[in-house]
């Protein structure tokens, strides 16, 4: 008996309106069975769509030989069809060097880029692509292990603008018998079978392992919170273009002013929402928040002191003026640097790092060494008290616990794989002009706990929730 995706997908496709008739669709086809199987569905139900489609294929210049004749395969299959075909050959690791992005990060900046154009160009109203419902469930639970908030939670759109994700709703493998129950050709990635890729162990080993274990359904509870948070994110869209209209948010010479009292009324989501919309009017692109950035901005707006700058990216900040809150772009990092003068048994609030620190003598007896990064140890035998904490600046350098030489502040933070939203408001600790630690982060090595050490001290951060 053969499966009944054909007519799933066109009742999908009715149910969540993705297309009206008349509109032209390009679907992206790598030539994987998801995408062929889209392909063959567009094509089986075109008539009733009244729908025009045409392929695309984008080269990564990654994959040589395998790439190459995935291209050439993808452009037999469309002609086959009797479709447009568009062919296009990119550098993602190019890309990704230049704009300093991840491989996969840079694969779909490129995608959403190129294909957003072509369509523009040719004419097509929707862009549909062969995600499917294994594709949602997997790109959750990576975003969970790896840590996320509510808005990573919403996963594969099943529409944004252009896009679409008709087969959203499919198991990979009611994909895989479409497939072979209508002798469909495709062509399969090595690489998707290469367990060093964090993904595949969660395709081949958490997801059945979840399934078997836990709940045969899963991946359908987690589609479920997927859409749900679909919805209250486009509410919370509405929310935000209300706002907008209503004046509340002023864009003016540059600079974007909001009023304190009505922000701090705002729920958390819909704060960071509101942050990544002024942030993105600045800088003429999306942007996104992280966290732990977003909990510093909200120590510093209720502890800043006047005058000073939160730091959102290396030339975008902003400033308390009275009952304003001002966002603005900076033609460099601003001058203004927030130092922080340290004497011994004292708690210091640091706003733009989003934490409360001290420093004090300790015997050797209680030193005690852990991972936990909010309490370290160091060697005080050549402190001079004040110390001073500020937010680091290009060129510092000091000699991270463990390694023989000198390192820059800035490579050191870049190998904790931090973005760069996140490193501006990493303070360094200095004992006249020499980095004693980056609070929080790693002390020095010349700072470190020795058989000898005279005098210790612990430094203590709290954490503001």
């Amino acid at each position: 008996m053969k499966t009944n995706l054909k007519y799933r997908f066109i009742e999908f496709i009715v149910q969540n309106d993705l297309i009206q008739p008349g509109e032209n669709i390009l679907v992206a086809v790598s030539g994987g069975p998801d995408s062929m199987v889209l392909l063959h569905l567009l094509r089986a139900w075109q008539k009733r769509l009244k729908v025009d489609l045409g392929g695309v294929y984008l080269h990564h210049g990654i994959r040589g030989r395998a790439a190459d004749a995935d291209f050439r395969f993808v452009e037999k299959v469309c002609r086959e069809f009797n479709l447009p075909f568009y062919g296009l050959r990119e550098s993602v690791p190019d890309y990704a060097r230049e704009h300093r992005l991840s491989l996969e990060e840079a694969g779909h900046q490129l995608r959403e880029h190129l294909f957003e154009n072509l369509a523009q160009q040719k004419g097509y109203a929707k862009i549909a692509t062969g995600h499917h419902l294994d594709d949602q469930a997997e790109t959750l639970l990576q975003r969970l292990i790896s840590g996320t908030g509510l808005q990573g939670l919403i996963g594969i759109r099943l529409q944004k603008g252009r896009w679409i994700r008709p087969l959203l709703f499919a198991s990979r493998d009611s994909i895989l018998t479409y497939a072979r129950e209508n002798n469909l050709p495709f062509r399969e990635d090595e690489t998707n079978e290469d367990l060093s890729i964090p993904r595949n162990k969660i395709r081949h080993r958490l997801l059945p392992l979840l399934e078997k274990e836990y709940n045969p359904k899963v991946k359908e509870h987690l589609q479920q919170l997927s859409f749900v948070l679909q919805e209250w994110d486009d509410y919370n869209e509405k929310q935000l273009e209300q706002i907008v209209r209503n004046g509340k948010l002023r864009i003016a010479k540059n600079k974007i002013h909001l009023d304190i009292h009505a922000f701090k009324q705002y729920f958390s989501w819909f704060k960071i929402r509101l942050v990544e919309y002024v942030l993105g009017v600045l800088t003429g692109k999306a942007e996104k928040v992280v966290y732990r950035q977003f909990r510093s901005f909200l120590y510093w707006l209720e502890k800043g002191k006047p005058g000073t700058t939160f730091l959102w990216q290396e030339n975008v900040g902003c400033f308390k003026d009275g009952e304003k809150l001002v966002f603005c772009n900076y033609p460099g990092t601003p001058t203004s640097q927030e130092e922080t003068s340290v004497e011994e048994n004292q708690w210091y609030d640091i706003p733009l790092a989003g934490y409360r620190f001290r420093i004090s003598a300790v015997s050797r007896e209680t030193v005690h060494f852990s991972a936990n990064k909010e309490e370290e140890f160091i060697d005080g035998s050549a402190l001079q008290f004040p110390l001073y904490l500020r937010r680091w600046k290009h060129g510092d350098r000091f000699v991270p616990l463990g390694l023989p030489s000198e390192k820059l502040v800035s490579d050191f933070l870049t190998d904790l794989k931090m973005k760069q939203p996140e490193k501006q408001n990493v303070q360094v600790l200095l004992n006249g002009k020499e980095i004693v630690a980056l609070p929080g982060f790693q002390i020095s090595e010349k700072y470190r706990v020795r058989p000898d050490s005279s005098k210790i001290f612990s430094l203590i951060l709290k954490m503001e929730t």
